[in-house]
């Protein structure tokens, strides 16, 4: 599941990712939320805290989550991953090489200073 945390707005847009992420997590929340994002700003800065129940992704939904990725790479500012396990800290790597944009991963005990990051 993924839903949307509360935030500053505007080019700002966290997530808050939780057990599978789905099809459908991509098509009702993030696509919607980085569109409206976009819409305020040319560049966006994202933070997604990975829940302690974050399991991953199904099939589907990690393949259009990489053509997305791919489609906006120029688009990302700064990306804060936050609380990523540790197989996820290895996927997090590679998408570094696909955004133009600064990408980052925090503890859930960096939160704060995920948050602080991408304001800054």
């Amino acid at each position: 599941m993924l839903e949307l945390m509360d935030g500053p707005g505007g080019a700002i847009v966290a997530f808050r990712a939780r057990d599978v992420l789905t099809q459908a997590d991509n098509r009702d929340v993030l696509v919607p939320q980085l569109q409206a994002a976009l819409a305020a700003a040319d560049r966006i800065r994202v933070l997604v805290l990975m829940d302690e129940t974050f399991r991953g992704w199904e099939a589907r939904a990690a393949w259009t989550n990489t053509r997305l990725d791919l489609r906006h790479r120029r688009d990302f500012e700064k990306v804060a991953i936050v609380g990523a396990p540790r197989w996820e800290q290895w996927c997090v790597k590679l998408a570094n090489v696909l955004i133009a944009g600064k990408l980052r991963t925090f503890t859930r005990e960096q939160l704060a200073n995920a948050w602080a990051w991408v304001r800054e």
